[in-house]
């Protein structure tokens, strides 16, 4: 899951907000706005390509809650009024060169995670599985 740009973005997303509730400064710097909004775009995007061309079958309670925690973090900008551009392009593009970076570190591309044929978690055992294997 480390290498998906989903998960990269989530735990900024919770970065952001865990250094706004302690009040370290560092949060006004970052936007993660057009972070959200490829995160919501990119998930639809990826859920259409393995559902419609893989046809992989998701769990329909899991794939409810992937949604919801895809949706969360623009709902929330938008929820609280949040939504500026300051910082925002700074921030996509710093962080997608840090991603990139370590996609290349890990010998793969953002082709290659999307679209090969690696695991993927579809349903809350399939979560539990990993958990217990490591």
């Amino acid at each position: 899951m480390k290498e998906y740009f989903t998960t990269w973005i989530l735990c900024l997303f919770i970065v952001k907000y865990l250094l706004q509730f302690l009040n370290i400064g560092l949060h006004n710097y970052i936007n993660i706005y057009y972070l959200s909004v490829i995160l919501l775009y990119g998930y639809i995007l990826f859920i259409i390509i393995d559902m419609n061309l893989k046809g992989i079958k998701y769990e329909p309670s899991f794939y409810f809650l992937a949604t919801i925690i895809h949706l969360l973090p623009l709902s929330i900008l938008c929820g609280t009024k949040t939504i500026k551009s300051e910082y925002a392009f700074e921030t996509t593009i710093l962080f997608t060169i840090i991603y990139l970076v370590y996609l290349e570190i890990r010998k793969t591309d953002v082709i290659s995670v999307y679209t090969d044929d690696r695991k993927r978690f579809t349903s809350f055992n399939d979560i539990k599985n990993y958990f217990h294997k490591n």
